[in-house]
């Protein structure tokens, strides 16, 4: 429960600006008024005192795509300004922003997100993403697989774990990633997918999406148990930064981090085995046709 700030007070001040000075006349003023004060340590927590100005909003929206929540936000902001005084607003002021931003924005999600689609597709031809309405125009499935994915693909197709296990709550649309393994034993996501629901012809919408988007290269193998432990851990890490309050938009946003996060991790495994020689117990040639054959995770 939210205390009151003013409760019968008086105080008053009544200005109005002269229109031949252009200067502003005090036309009413009420001096006595029952309570204390602010201070000056604490003149910065007064409501008219404080704002969140377009700068801290472009910060931000910067740092919380980065997953940095707003109480470190905070904490950067005063360091950048020395003290906390100095910032001109608390973290409960950012916290309605993003809250007023995300009532803004929450009917707009699905033009958002194809709008970002769109730009994706604009910086790499690469990039193939499908979007399907139902019949009250809304969004009911969508697809979509960056340049990476499709590359990482056509190299480790052998076998595919496929799982709905997560819900993004606000929308109750499943999140259904497409997941293998490259040569280092590291996950790779080789394609992504939202839906409604988990009917037949959402799966097979879904599949012929994967087709076309692999120039018709079917699936070799797919693994689709639900208690399958490795699918689970693999998305849980892919989905740790993911918070109930993202838009759909937000919510692919960090997933790709995510997977840059991932291809560059498989890039450092790539670097290692290439320019490092990994050390033998024993010189026998069993040992070094091994050394050659096997990526350094494997040992």
């Amino acid at each position: 429960m939210e205390g009151k700030c003013r409760e019968g007070c008086k105080a008053r001040v009544v200005a109005s600006k002269a229109v031949e000075s252009n200067n502003y006349i005090i036309s009413w003023f009420t001096e006595k008024d029952n309570h204390m004060m602010s201070t000056l340590n604490k003149v910065h927590l007064v409501r008219s005192h404080r704002i969140v100005t377009e700068s801290k909003k472009v910060f931000n929206r910067d740092l919380g795509a980065s997953n940095i929540s707003t109480n470190q936000q905070m904490s950067l902001l005063k360091v950048q300004v020395r003290g906390m005084e100095n910032i001109g607003c608390t973290s409960k002021d950012l916290y309605n922003w993003e809250r007023e931003l995300h009532a803004k924005l929450i009917r707009h999600d699905a033009e958002l997100l194809k709008e970002h689609f769109l730009a994706e597709r604009k910086k790499n031809d690469g990039f193939y993403f499908k979007m399907k309405e139902d019949s009250y125009v809304r969004l009911a499935n969508c697809f979509w697989q960056n340049a990476t994915s499709r590359r990482s693909y056509g190299y480790y197709e052998d076998v595919v774990v496929f799982d709905t296990m997560y819900n993004t709550n606000r929308y109750s649309m499943v999140f259904a990633p497409l997941i293998g393994l490259n040569n280092h034993g590291q996950a790779i996501v080789s394609a992504c997918s939202f839906s409604v629901n988990e009917t037949e012809d959402s799966f097979i919408w879904l599949f012929e999406e994967f087709k076309k988007a692999m120039l018709g290269s079917a699936l070799k193998m797919i693994i689709t148990d639900q208690d399958i432990a490795m699918a689970k851990t693999i998305v849980q890490s892919l989905l740790t930064t993911f918070h109930r309050k993202n838009s759909l938009t937000e919510f692919i946003v960090r997933f790709e981090r995510a997977l840059a996060h991932q291809h560059h991790k498989d890039l450092t495994a790539d670097h290692i085995d290439h320019n490092e020689v990994l050390g033998t117990q024993l010189s026998t040639p069993m040992e070094r046709q091994v050394r050659e054959i096997y990526m350094r995770e494997m040992l």
